[in-house]
């Protein structure tokens, strides 16, 4: 079973042919007038072990974890919707990879997943628990301490993603993502924004 048939069973229906059929193919392509790059999805992996291993030696590299934070929310700004999600994400290529071998439990995911009454609790959650981080940390000017901080909040959301992966399916952490959710309601409100004209 492959990454994209995780899509299917993940991202909204509207866009599942363009995750898809289009990124088995390797292929860029247009949606809504704006052009989705190839997919990364078969080896952006690699960036997750490669920051969280220089992270843990050298903490100030955690701070290019804001990076992988804050790109599906420049690319959604653009019009492009999910496509960071769908083409790029570094934790979603790392757990659709590396939780497929052990996911032996395969429970039926919880359909909570799906309220955002619960995306948007679980995002306050963690956004919040960001926001408190960065207030308590910014002001020192410690590099480090910022950077290690950084570093064990996207640590303890990738083990929670793994652990879902495990549970559920592999990517089943992608339902309910606080950057995934946050790119969800930007889409959204530009969808509104169009159709009002």
């Amino acid at each position: 079973m492959g990454i994209y048939y995780i899509y299917e069973r993940i991202y909204d229906r509207r866009e599942i042919f363009i995750m898809t059929a289009s990124t088995r193919k390797g292929k860029s392509v247009v949606v809504d007038g704006k052009r989705w790059i190839a997919s990364w999805q078969g080896w952006s992996w690699i960036i997750t072990i490669i920051w969280i291993t220089i992270a843990n030696f050298w903490h100030p590299f955690g701070l290019f974890g804001l990076v992988c934070m804050f790109t599906p929310i420049v690319i959604v700004l653009t019009g492009r919707g999910k496509m960071s999600c769908a083409r790029i994400c570094p934790r979603g290529s790392f757990i659709g990879l590396f939780t497929r071998p052990f996911a032996f439990f395969s429970l039926k995911r919880p359909a909570l997943f799906n309220k955002k009454a619960f995306k948007f609790f679980l995002w306050t959650l963690m956004m919040g628990s960001f926001i408190v981080l960065l207030i308590r940390t910014v002001p020192k000017g410690d590099v480090d301490l910022l950077g290690y901080n950084i570093l064990v909040f996207m640590e303890i959301a990738t083990a929670l993603a793994v652990i879902f992966g495990i549970l559920f399916t592999p990517r089943s952490w992608c339902k309910v993502c606080p950057m995934g959710f946050t790119v969800e309601v930007i889409r959204d409100i530009q969808k509104e924004s169009r159709s009002g004209k």
